[in-house]
């Protein structure tokens, strides 16, 4: 059983309360509502014999010059599979590392890893650093151009599963920001966390992420990429990638949510 060290957690929660969240508080609890939903995760099929050839086609009809820039990093071995990690793009070297799973969801880890790599090696970013909270933003927004494209029936479980799983680890990230939330509220309120205010399932559930600093910055971006996301594609609001942060920026989240709320009550 996993010890935990509540002294470490107390001075841990003293520092995540110091930075200050990207979202209002009650844009926060909304997502966390709206994400904090009954769901269970599903199986992908294995299906799909070369999901990387799926995932090229779809870029290289999408922009000739991603798909150019996807293949020359692979030649140049900027783009590597990898079994030993999870998949993710390091923002210093701005190389992919992309671990598959060997069933029908590799396809959107590929068409979602590659967005991230595409993101970084363009000059400028799409994303800018210090917009990085909508970086999970543009990854999305090519999943679901890339679930337009698909437009084909034998798709239509792995897209639904892909959704579905989608708000499966999306509630697990909002319970964790509502937990975290609530001992930073309590230490700025009280000055301290007593024993009285332990509880060491909600301590284990924020310690499941394995995220160094400023956790929930860091899980909010997956939420409010999968709802912008939706808003951006359902309003053909881009003409061009490039526009992505700015029209995120200038738009209203208020409503965003309301959007999003009306379409999945119908």
């Amino acid at each position: 059983m996993e010890k935990i060290d509540i002294k470490n957690f107390i001075e841990q929660i003293k520092l995540e309360s110091t930075y200050r969240k990207f979202l209002e508080k009650d844009v926060i609890y909304q997502l966390i509502e709206i994400f904090n939903i009954e769901i269970t995760k599903i199986d992908y099929l294995v299906t799909i014999k070369n999901p990387l050839k799926l995932a090229l086609q779809f870029y290289k009809e999408y922009n000739i010059e991603y798909y150019n820039m996807i293949l020359k990093g692979f030649k140049n071995k900027r783009i590597i599979f990898q079994n030993k990690e999870k998949s993710f793009t390091d923002t210093q070297n701005n190389k992919a590392y992309i671990k598959l799973q060997g069933n029908d969801g590799d396809v959107f880890i590929l068409v979602h890893e590659l967005a991230h790599y595409i993101d970084r090696n363009s000059n400028p970013h799409i994303v800018p650093d210090e917009y990085c909270f909508l970086s999970e933003t543009f990854a999305f927004y090519m999943e679901k151009n890339f679930e337009k494209w698909l437009n084909d029936d034998k798709y239509k479980n792995l897209i639904y599963t892909r959704i579905n799983n989608r708000k499966y680890f999306e509630k697990r990230m909002v319970i964790a920001i509502k937990y975290e939330l609530y001992y930073e509220d309590l230490f700025n309120k009280n000055g301290n966390i007593f024993d009285s205010d332990i509880d060491l399932k909600k301590i284990k559930y924020i310690k499941r992420f394995d995220v160094s600093s400023n956790i929930v910055n860091y899980l909010l971006r997956y939420p409010l990429a999968n709802i912008l996301s939706n808003y951006l594609i359902n309003n053909s609001l881009l003409q061009n990638d490039n526009e992505l942060v700015k029209t995120c920026l200038n738009t209203n989240l208020y409503e965003v949510l309301d959007s999003y709320l009306t379409k999945t009550k119908k």
